[in-house]
């Protein structure tokens, strides 16, 4: 599972669309959509300054909802990324309502795994990507592992998104190890991976990748996206 995270409504809202199918028409397996916030705490400063500009902009949850349903029949999967507070304030049903049958899952980047039930009790109707990480513990991962969403996102390192990870590390390798144990889920690395050498590398020791910095640094410069993507995809 090969996937691209670009922020939703940047640089706009055309753009943001057409970044969406240059990433579909690359060949890449999904997509995940930031969500726009303006405390975005796991997010490095590439990330967080376009989520900042988005949000100044107008960008909402709505917004790119609303962007996502003209996107619906790009034959990609299509995740969306953001914070519980987003999805708590807008009201679970709701939330629920602007996205279900839009897309596949959403990753809460501040969101426990152990916390899952509580918004699903609360109305929430779409399945939530869990995370493992470098801290786990074997009774997270087994929580994980019962999740009904598709795959486990595995985060790469200790971080912010940006920073660099080493995927050759015996820790890395020893709980990538430690979650297949425990699951037939596919594991999805995230954070860190930055470059064609590092996507090798993660698709070496798990599943798929995601890349996010090196893409939204991109994002506003379509040439310049379209050509990362190509020496990616190549």
């Amino acid at each position: 599972m090969r996937g691209i995270y670009i922020v939703g409504g940047y640089p706009d809202r055309d753009a943001f669309r057409q970044r969406f199918a240059d990433v579909c028409e690359a060949g890449f397996d999904f997509v995940e959509i930031g969500i726009p916030f303006n405390d975005p705490l796991a997010d490095g400063p590439v990330i967080a300054g376009a989520q900042l500009e988005a949000v100044r902009a107008g960008i909402t949850a709505e917004t790119v909802a609303e962007d996502l349903r003209r996107l619906v029949n790009y034959p990609v999967r299509k995740y969306i990324m953001t914070y519980a507070n987003i999805v708590y304030s807008t009201g679970m049903r709701r939330f629920s309502d602007m996205f279900g049958g839009v897309v596949d899952g959403i990753i809460i980047a501040d969101l426990p795994n152990r916390m899952r039930d509580l918004f699903f009790g609360q109305g929430l109707c779409i399945p939530v990507i869990p995370f493992a990480t470098l801290e786990s513990r074997e009774s997270d991962i087994e929580a994980a592992a019962r999740s009904e969403a598709d795959f486990i996102y595995f985060v790469g390192l200790r971080g912010i998104t940006g920073s660099t990870a080493d995927f050759s590390s015996p820790e890395m390798k020893e709980k990538v190890a430690s979650i297949r144990r425990a699951t037939s889920k596919k594991i999805v690395i995230g954070f860190g991976v930055k470059g064609p050498a590092d996507a090798s590398s993660a698709l070496g020791l798990g599943d798929g990748y995601v890349i996010g910095t090196e893409a939204v640094r991109r994002q506003n410069d379509p040439v310049e996206f379209r050509k990362y993507l190509s020496v990616l995809a190549g």
